[in-house]
């Protein structure tokens, strides 16, 4: 069986969902005709059907706009199609996106070529989510039928894996066509990634004019504003008119498109001008009575962290890259920084976690580069909390005298941890998003004494708690009093740490996500053990 049907890319209309539909049932002539029928009388719109038959029996995938949910679909379907055809069919359907993904794995597995027709119907995203499914010998299969358009998209996001994969299966020739679609910034953080012998053939296989582009790109690591940065901008000098300029985006094609930048004589930069400015503006109008300065520049060897914290400050959508003359050398695009905060922002959440930065998608990942990224924290923290165990050691005698006293720890070190990981949380944040500086000493000096204010209500109301709670459950006067007071040092100790921790480690040069949770709660824990056994050991036992 071949493309049964084709139809415009599904989208979404008010209640309707795009659905990929799998079947397999019994091959038999009107098959598809009536599995059409019942779709369209739950209100579905098929977009495509394809199939093929295998061992007397037909398997088919649609896509199709639904008002239902994939669940409802499936249940409704299998019911008529039972009634209709005397058996029970193979039903199955999702959403597009990774709910679809694993259907669509399993057709192309079997049928590569239909990824071609899929195409159309899936965007890179939703196809390489299928990708991810199959192993690899299947998907060294399905790379070279691929268009240059998703296969660029892979290439700009696949791990190092998938990237060599890629590299082992197509050809030279089509590696550069997919590079050509992409911007040239994205195709230089693919080359970046390269050996240089194969970067050096790749560059020979492209345009002149995006040779030259990536020359001035490569020069930048990825990790800085130059590596990010946009160089396909239309630039103008200050005496051009908005005539001339029209004129030249008219002519150009450029990856910016709402923005021109405007240079004097020697290229330095001037200002911004923005096209709905060009199309209300004077045709004899010049750009040197137009450009706006934005209220800041940045240098190519920045971090492009800084960047994205720029823009966030600012609030702007382009943030003008210049050397030291001050000449333009691109744009740093709120596109660009997007995709720098998601790097950035799924590599603080790996470190919040106790855990390295994962080096390949979860699917990609083996058991062993999981228990690589996880052990090492775990084994460091684990050795720390070791000093707890010998801190309670140590008040062994203690606990002997009142066991009901060691029921309490976990519960104050669970709350000194807590606290100390929102407080860590708050400033990582704020240290991010530039509210304070590491270096002024006000700044650090407002932080201790908000933190100070706060943790001490706080502990405050937890004490009151942790009283009324203990001596509920101890019945002892004494040891409520020892749990009340621990916890209100507790926490005004863990606050402080965890809003200290992140403020020196962006002093020592380190990611204030990297120290911030998993070392909080050790310190906390150790801390926990000291205070509270002593105030037990003198307040209750009076040793």
């Amino acid at each position: 069986m071949a493309s049964l049907a084709a139809g415009a890319r599904g989208t979404w209309h008010g209640s309707m969902r795009t659905l990929v539909v799998a079947v397999r049932a019994r091959d038999r002539p009107g098959l598809f005709t009536r599995i059409a029928r019942i779709l369209h009388g739950l209100g579905c719109n098929l977009a495509t059907s394809l199939g093929y038959r295998a061992d007397e029996e037909a398997r088919l995938l649609l896509v199709a706009e639904c008002p239902l949910e994939p669940e409802e679909l499936v249940a409704e379907l299998r019911t008529r199609l039972r009634e209709e055809l005397g058996e029970e069919p193979e039903v199955d359907a999702g959403e597009i996106g990774p709910d679809a993904a694993s259907i669509v794995a399993e057709f192309v597995r079997e049928k590569p070529g239909l990824v071609t027709v899929l195409e159309a119907y899936l965007e890179p995203p939703d196809l390489f989510d299928a990708l991810l499914r199959l192993p690899p010998e299947a998907r060294r299969r399905v790379y070279p039928l691929l268009s240059p358009k998703t296969l660029a998209w892979i290439l700009s996001e696949a791990e190092e894996e998938i990237l060599e994969e890629m590299l082992h299966t197509l050809s030279l020739r089509q590696v550069a066509r997919a590079l050509q679609e992409l911007d040239p910034d994205e195709a230089v953080d693919v080359l970046q990634r390269l050996p240089e012998a194969l970067r050096k053939r790749l560059l020979q296989e492209l345009p002149e004019e995006i040779r030259r582009e990536a020359a001035k790109l490569l020069r930048y690591p990825p990790e800085t504003v130059g590596g990010i940065m946009t160089t396909s901008v239309p630039v103008a000098r200050a005496e051009d008119t908005v005539q001339d300029v029209l004129q030249l985006l008219r002519r150009g094609d450029y990856d910016v498109t709402d923005t021109v930048v405007v240079v004097d004589g020697e290229g330095r930069f001037v200002g911004l001008v923005t096209v709905e400015e060009l199309l209300r503006a004077p045709p004899g109008e010049k750009l040197s009575r137009l450009a706006r300065r934005p209220p800041i520049v940045i240098g190519p060897e920045e971090d492009r962290e800084e960047a994205a914290r720029l823009m966030l400050r600012y609030e702007l959508r382009r943030l003008p890259v210049v050397d030291e003359q001050g000449r333009f050398l691109g744009l740093v695009t709120i596109e660009d920084v997007a995709q720098v905060l998601a790097e950035e922002a799924a590599e603080d959440i790996a470190l919040l976690g106790g855990m390295e930065k994962p080096r390949e998608r979860y699917r990609l990942a083996s058991v062993a580069d999981l228990v690589r990224t996880r052990l090492p924290w775990l084994l460091l923290i684990y050795v720390i909390e070791s000093l707890t165990a010998s801190v309670i050691k140590g008040y062994e005698d203690v606990i002997e005298r009142i066991a009901v006293a060691a029921a309490f720890i976990p519960l104050i070190m669970d709350t000194g941890g807590n606290v100390g990981s929102q407080a860590s949380s708050m400033v990582v944040r704020a240290l991010a998003l530039g509210e304070i500086s590491e270096r002024s000493r006000s700044d650090i000096l407002y932080v201790v004494l908000k933190e100070l204010a706060t943790a001490a209500t706080i502990g405050a109301i937890m004490a009151l708690l942790g009283f009324i709670f203990s001596y509920i459950v101890g019945g002892n006067t004494r040891l409520a009093i020892s749990i009340a007071l621990t916890l209100f040092i507790v926490v005004i100790f863990a606050d402080l740490v965890g809003a200290s921790l992140p403020i020196i480690a962006r002093r020592l040069g380190l990611d204030p996500a990297a120290i911030s949770s998993p070392f909080v709660t050790t310190i906390v824990d150790v801390s926990v053990a000291v205070i509270y056994l002593s105030l037990v050991a003198k307040l209750v036992l009076g040793l």
